[in-house]
């Protein structure tokens, strides 16, 4: 009884906990843009909308998520270094398009610029019109190696890359494709704004308020929930080229470009916003409204036995409620609190965040209210004090959960009698021991032979130097005797040499290459250690990370499976 009573109140506390628990989350979200500028874009952009897109795109982040633009024809530029929203003096973008199309290179620069970073949300948005092309057929093949390269240790890392792959302007459809692997999405490039728009809204979970009018002609009116709003800013993006007025109100600003007319209203009088439009039948369109809000906040400890001490967090316009609108309930925040980040839901206009009762003091230190679509003019700091806590109600709830628990099993015993059983003839069954794991040793077979290559990519190294992927053809070597990695990357050219790269051990297998770790280093494969003394098989298109024992060195073979008539002896 004492026993099953036990594990019932254990499994209660265990569940109450994981209802409330908040897991910590990102601080700032990441996304580099891969643009291709080649001559081959001319076609498939002819308005320059990519550049107008890129630029639309900053308005959406908060200060603190930092963008990053990588442009390539015969090279990669870095056109924008990964920097914060907030601190870049211009985040305008335009392309002039010339040269050739070298995707590969683009794309490891940009995996290797997020590669170091942690506890981020991360994305690689690639654009262009699906071609490779360079002069020399031989660098082309390369930068299609580099760029499937690229790929899997983006898939490593764990980046989401998308591909928005644009059709040649005046074709139904682009098929052309160097991406197997990635999340590729064919637009055209009058639908790139919307398709970019639903992409890092979709990836990073942001919900501004966005509105679709439903008829692309007349007037569509809306009222917006916030209150105090200092500024409002309406983002109209479209399919086609058209036009559009506000016509209840008086913009302060107005941009008007090819597929965007963006209004900008200060201080506007009321919540209601009227647009005409006229754009031709058929004509996507979405509307983005962010506004600037002033105000201060109420904050408000709560404890009890179910959800621990909440933090109640109330952004207040004198006495009305910033998010008491229902159109914010059951939406989520980020917030910052000692330290750390959670996600908060927002009801009845007060965001609630469980933290950590046993201390005396908490310190709120940010509310990311860019993640709403506002703005807040206003304090989102501050310290907040626990005050003395009342046990009595703690021990009442304890109290009413044992009587609760305790009438329950003795009902459950009462329809449930203990069945007896004669035990004088009873034949007691041996025990069993529970099967010991062994660690097989490696046993090679003299019978396989190498084939294939091995795919090396340096993703640190001590001089913090980017090295491209190198290919170290399997074919060449005339026995299946084993080599160590330290040979393979002298082959290749790679120094320094790591210490321990020469106790992992390669050798033939027979759907690939075996691997065997006698060094210290960290050997990874799919999320799963290969611990000193063990080994791991690597088949087609596997990949092993390997991490030196001083981290300063890390890297990933991946080993592919080849015809000697495809291999480059």
């Amino acid at each position: 009884m004492n026993n099953r009573f036990a594990k019932m109140f254990a499994a209660v506390g265990l569940a109450v906990t994981c209802i409330f628990s908040s897991p910590p989350v990102a601080e700032c979200r990441e996304i580099v843009f891969v643009v291709n500028n080649g001559q081959s874009m001319n076609d498939s952009d002819p308005l320059r909308v990519v550049g107008e897109s890129l630029t639309w795109s900053t308005e959406i982040f908060s200060e603190d998520d930092e963008v990053g633009v990588i442009a390539f024809k015969d090279s990669p530029l870095i056109v924008r270094p990964l920097s914060k929203i907030g601190t870049a003096s211009n985040n305008n973008f335009t392309f002039n398009y010339s040269g050739g199309s070298n995707a590969g290179g683009a794309l490891l620069r940009a995996v290797d610029v997020l590669a170091s970073k942690f506890n981020t949300e991360k994305i690689i948005v690639v654009i262009s019109n699906g071609e490779i092309f360079l002069n020399d057929s031989s660098a082309a093949q390369k930068s299609l190696k580099e760029f499937q390269a690229g790929l899997q240790q983006a898939k490593w890392l764990n980046i989401p890359v998308y591909i928005l792959n644009l059709r040649y302007f005046g074709d139904a459809q682009n098929y052309h494709s160097f991406a197997a692997d990635a999340k590729e999405i064919p637009c055209a490039y009058s639908e790139l704004m919307t398709t970019l728009r639903t992409v890092i809204h979709d990836e990073f979970h942001s919900s501004p308020l966005t509105l679709t009018p439903q008829n692309p002609q007349g007037q569509f009116t809306f009222n917006a929930p916030f209150v105090a709003a200092s500024k409002v800013q309406l983002m109209l993006l479209s399919s086609n080229d058209g036009n559009v007025a506000l016509t209840n109100l008086q913009a302060d600003k107005i941009t008007n470009e090819n597929f965007i007319k963006i209004f900008e209203v200060n201080s506007p009088p009321t919540n209601e916003f009227s647009l005409s439009l006229n754009f031709p039948t058929g004509t996507g369109l979405t509307l983005d409204v962010l506004a600037q809000v002033e105000g201060s906040l109420l904050t408000e400890i709560g404890t009890s036995l179910f959800s621990g001490t909440v933090l109640e967090i109330t952004p207040v316009h004198g006495n009305e409620k910033i998010l008491g609108d229902k159109y914010f309930d059951g939406k989520t925040i980020r917030v910052q609190v000692d330290d750390n980040i959670v996600t908060a839901p927002i009801h009845g206009g007060t965001i609630k965040v469980e933290v950590d009762g046993s201390s005396d003091e908490i310190t709120l230190q940010k509310i990311f209210f860019a993640d709403l679509g506002l703005k807040f003019d206003g304090d989102d700091t501050a310290r907040i004090e626990i005050g003395e806590r009342n046990f009595l109600a703690w021990l009442l709830t304890a109290a009413g959960i044992l009587v609760i628990l305790t009438l329950s099993a003795m009902l459950w015993r009462k329809n449930h009698p203990k069945l007896t059983v004669d035990v004088s003839n009873t034949v007691v069954a041996p025990k069993i021991a529970p099967p010991v794991v062994v660690n097989t040793p490696l046993i090679r077979n003299k019978n396989f032979s190498y084939k294939g290559e091995l795919l090396v990519f340096m993703t640190k190294t001590v001089d913090e130097e980017f090295l491209s992927p190198r290919t170290f053809n399997l074919f060449r070597l005339n026995s299946s005797d084993e080599i160590d990695l330290a040979t393979v990357l002298k082959n290749l050219r790679v120094e320094p040499i790591f210490d321990g790269a020469n106790e992992i051990i390669f050798s033939p297998s027979a759907n690939g290459v075996y691997v065997e770790n006698k060094s210290v280093c960290t050997l990874v494969k799919l999320n799963t250690p290969i611990y000193r003394g063990s080994h791991v098989e690597l088949c087609h298109e596997e990949s092993l990370a390997v991490a030196s024992a001083d981290g300063l060195t890390e890297l990933t073979v991946t080993y592919r499976g080849l015809k000697p008539s495809e291999a480059k002896l």
